[in-house]
């Protein structure tokens, strides 16, 4: 019989560092509002306030609870984000530039030729 390796879903765990950068560049943008941009700051206000609903005394519980927050902090801010926004940002939506045009949706390649040349 042998032994199974047990570890993390990576497909979770990539998930979360996803949202995690999707939620810093949302935070960033202008087009997010004010008030939706308070979510992550109430998030770490409450993980890092003494004033829990489980003490960080006891252990296990103190850290679930302080992790548990910190991920409904992330989803609801990604979700009251502009989804037009998010869209973007996950490149589900072509990104818009500045003056509201939208780049074409075929991809444009540009073939050429290059030497290097050593200065020896």
């Amino acid at each position: 019989m042998t032994k199974r390796k047990t570890q993390a879903n990576p497909d979770l765990l990539a998930r979360l560092w996803a949202d995690m950068v999707l939620a810093t560049r949302l935070l960033f943008d202008r087009r997010v509002s004010g008030t939706t941009r308070l979510i992550p700051l109430l998030t770490a206000l409450y993980i890092l306030s003494p004033i829990d609903l489980l003490p960080d005394v006891l252990l296990p519980f103190g850290v679930v609870d302080d992790l548990s927050a910190f991920i409904v902090g992330l989803q609801w801010f990604i979700h009251a984000s502009p989804r037009e926004v998010v869209d973007e940002y996950r490149g589900l939506r072509p990104r818009q530039q500045a003056g509201g045009h939208t780049p074409p949706k075929q991809v444009q390649i540009i073939e050429g030729e290059y030497e290097v040349h050593d200065e020896d």
